[in-house]
């Protein structure tokens, strides 16, 4: 019964999806295969659209690998990520790098899917389709992972041999029936798929210059406490020439003098946490730049006058040479052996010396 139920959504979904799919390849086209440039749910690229490539991780969390990743694609062109299942203690990743314009010519849409990974759902497991389509050719495997074909790699056998794949009698998809079996594929992704694919999610990231909007807010906030500095005095000065004509009532006003007292104690007090603050930018100018460097960060720590940098990067020695550039620190050095985690990453302990700003003591 749970079978024929999943069986009628899943044609439910197909029929919804079929005539709100727009197919990117030579031209963006519609289910008839004509050009539009209608608004669709779902925009499908082309292989020639995008560049494909896996990675494995060992992260078994999936917030810390989002947030690897958000790292790593920062600057990045519009990258699609798709997570797939632990395998021995790893996750792998698999990104679609769109290329340029790729975007533009899809048109208005929602979802943003791969034409490889709609066609691979399609494929029965262990299996290696050979896709050919308006001039352009390409092998893909039933787990997703596409090659165009060119180079070495020109026929499905020498495809599933470099792919490490144990696949024979491969499978021929082309002519009329591509769009209909894009579509079937589009109907049994994962709904995880759908969520990371959403159009937003390759807008390109919103990057603030925070340092003058928190000098400004400094020097504002140093402006308040003079005034406010300022006002007491005055208050004082007033309330001191008012208690020598008073007479009789000079000990309720000495009460009120002392109130006012205490307030200018903590305005002091409060002003001189302001004067021995240090700015938080200044470190993560450090973070940004190991950034840069490719370093992935696992722990940053500050302890009085030193920075501590923890992770891995592809070459350890980069990272330290670009953070002992960074002005306003010295003494950059490993405090820890490099230690070769895996063939092309180095874990590294990094510590820099934070010398004091320009007019502070």
């Amino acid at each position: 019964m749970k079978q024929q139920s999943r069986g009628a959504m899943g044609s439910r979904l197909r029929n919804m999806l079929g005539n709100r799919v727009a197919w990117l390849t030579d031209e963006r086209r519609d289910a008839s295969g004509s050009p539009t440039r209608a608004p669709v749910l779902v925009a499908v690229l082309g292989r020639e659209h995008y560049v494909e490539r896996r990675r494995q991780y060992p992260i078994l969390s999936r917030r810390d690998l989002d947030g690897v990743l958000a790292q790593e694609l920062a600057g990045a062109p519009p990258t699609l990520t798709a997570v797939l299942p632990v395998h021995d203690d790893k996750r792998e990743v698999a990104f679609f790098e769109i290329r340029p314009a790729a975007l533009e010519r899809a048109g208005p849409c929602v979802w943003v899917i791969p034409e490889s990974l709609a066609l691979a759902a399609t494929l029965p497991g262990e299996r290696v389709a050979t896709v050919e389509r308006q001039g352009f050719r390409y092998f893909l495997a039933a787990d997703g992972t596409s090659q165009p074909s060119g180079g070495a790699v020109t026929s499905a056998d020498l495809f599933a041999l470099a792919a490490g794949l144990d696949a024979t009698d491969g499978i021929a998809i082309s002519g009329d029936g591509l769009h209909a079996r894009l579509v079937d594929g589009l109907g049994r992704l994962p709904a995880e798929t759908w969520l990371r694919f959403r159009t937003p999610s390759l807008r390109p990231r919103l990057e603030f210059d925070w340092k003058p909007v928190a000098t400004m807010a400094g020097v504002g906030l140093v402006a308040y406490l003079a005034l406010a500095s300022g006002y007491l005095t005055l208050t004082r000065n007033a309330r001191e020439q008012e208690l020598a004509g008073l007479g009789g009532e000079v000990d309720k006003l000495l009460v009120a003098q002392h109130d006012v007292d205490r307030m200018l104690a903590q305005q002091t007090g409060v002003a001189a946490v302001m004067a021995d603050r240090r700015n938080t930018y200044r470190l993560w100018q450090v973070v940004a730049v190991a950034w840069s460097k490719g370093a992935v960060l696992t722990a940053v720590e500050l302890k009085d006058a030193t920075l501590t940098l923890r992770g891995n990067a592809a070459v350890a020695t980069d990272v330290l040479a670009a953070v002992d550039a960074v002005p306003g620190f010295a003494d950059a050095k490993f405090s820890a052996p490099v230690r070769q985690i895996n063939s092309d990453r180095e874990e590294f302990t990094v510590t820099l010396t934070m010398q004091p700003e320009a007019g502070r003591g």
